[in-house]
């Protein structure tokens, strides 16, 4: 019984991980028209003239629902925002939302927006709606943390989320995901080990999600935000890597989730972006779930990185992965690792065996990260996000 309790737990808090993981995922790819606008200023009782500028332009209704709770550290400072925001426009409505206090109003918005956590605003104008999470709205204090208490508001910068937001919501412009296929990758069609989490993840953002073939398009035009391969398992070809790097040369986005035992073409494209794939097998038998194989990992430890920000006490499954690390050579990109095992994992270069033994000088000694992100901040800037591993974002 307590077995399976801990399972459970695991589970959830698995589960959890992975939804504020997509969320924040999707929001470190996102679109580059609507980039974060740098308004914050000293004082939050003053609005930059940019914002007034946008609030006294508007030409449509905008709603703003505070779907917080009251006890929730942000929720002074939003609503003391949001009341500077309407002094400069009519257009602008405000609800607010206690899903503890107002259960059933809270079940309603959940439905019609597909919410899946608490803390957030929503910003709609017609059709359109964007997410701010509390790590869009604040840079938090982790420090305290590891001693048990909450993490505290370190700077806020709901004014810069806010109407960066409301410009988006409020543009005919919508975002374009390209999600790849005729690799193998997994699809939104498969009823087990599909990926609708993910797309409903970009639709949450107000990007539309395309499924595309890569040797169907000449090129990828730069109305494409950002490029996902999920968990390709067969060969991308010259072309295809020839209209990836040309998209990533002129500021493209890629998220990359390559599974291990997969030969992919990857390994030198990505090789150029500071991104070194491991030809092995993550192991790690402090961080495994009973009684399966100690290649079904979970992960616990999490790096200081907008990606993995609000994770450090969740726990990630990853079911088999790769090692994913920082090239040795990253040609002034800074590639950041986002996810490690514990120091007794390894990654496994034996894969073929079902009992894993670490081999000195051969495997590679933990802590082994599992994910980057890559960053390039000179004009045009660029980022990736690589992850050894599909199956986590699987349904």
């Amino acid at each position: 019984m307590k077995l399976r309790r801990w399972i459970a737990r695991l589970n959830l808090a698995a589960t959890l991980a992975l939804v504020g993981a997509l969320f924040i995922l999707v929001n470190f790819l996102a679109s580059r028209r609507y980039s974060r606008l740098d308004v914050t200023r000293n004082h939050l009782a003053t609005l930059s003239e940019k914002t007034v500028q946008v609030l006294t332009h508007l030409t449509e209704p905008v709603s703003i629902v505070v779907f917080y709770q009251r006890s929730a550290s942000l929720h002074g400072m939003v609503t003391d925002l949001l009341k500077e925001y309407e002094r400069h426009t009519s257009r602008l409505t405000i609800e607010y939302v206690d899903p503890l206090q107002d259960r059933a109003r809270a079940e309603q918005l959940a439905k019609q927006f597909e919410i899946d956590r608490l803390n957030l605003l929503i910003v709609q104008a017609g059709s359109r709606h964007k997410y701010l999470s509390d790590t869009d709205l604040a840079e938090y204090d982790y420090a305290a943390v590891g001693f048990g208490e909450a993490p505290t508001v370190k700077t806020f910068k709901g004014e810069d989320a806010l109407t960066s937001a409301i410009l988006s919501v409020t543009q005919a412009h919508q975002s374009l995901v390209w999600i790849t296929r005729g690799h193998g990758e997994k699809t939104t069609e498969q009823d087990v080990g599909g990926i609708d989490e993910l797309q409903k993840a970009f639709e949450r953002e107000n990007m539309q999600v395309e499924s595309v073939a890569l040797l169907e398009k000449p090129e990828i035009p730069q109305e494409v935000n950002v490029v996902v391969m999920p968990g390709p398992t067969r060969r991308v070809m010259e072309q295809e890597l020839a209209a990836l790097q040309s998209y990533l040369d002129r500021g493209g986005r890629l998220l990359a989730l390559i599974d291990p035992l997969q030969e992919t073409g990857l390994d030198d494209f990505l090789s150029r972006w500071g991104v070194e794939l491991g030809h092995d097998m993550v192991v790690d038998p402090a961080r495994q779930l009973p009684f399966v194989s100690a290649a079904n990992v979970f992960v616990t430890t999490y790096t200081r990185h907008p990606v993995v920000e609000h994770m450090e006490t969740l726990m990630t499954l990853f079911p088999l992965a790769r090692s994913v690390q920082p090239a040795k050579e990253t040609g002034g990109l800074t590639v950041t690792q986002l996810a490690l095992t514990s120091e007794q994992g390894w990654g496994e270069t034996t894969t073929q065996d079902t009992t894993f033994t670490f081999a000195e000088g051969t495997d590679r000694k933990g802590p082994v990260s599992l994910a980057v992100a890559v960053e390039r901040t000179t004009p045009p800037p660029v980022r990736l996000v690589v992850i050894g591993d599909s199956d986590f974002v699987t349904n």
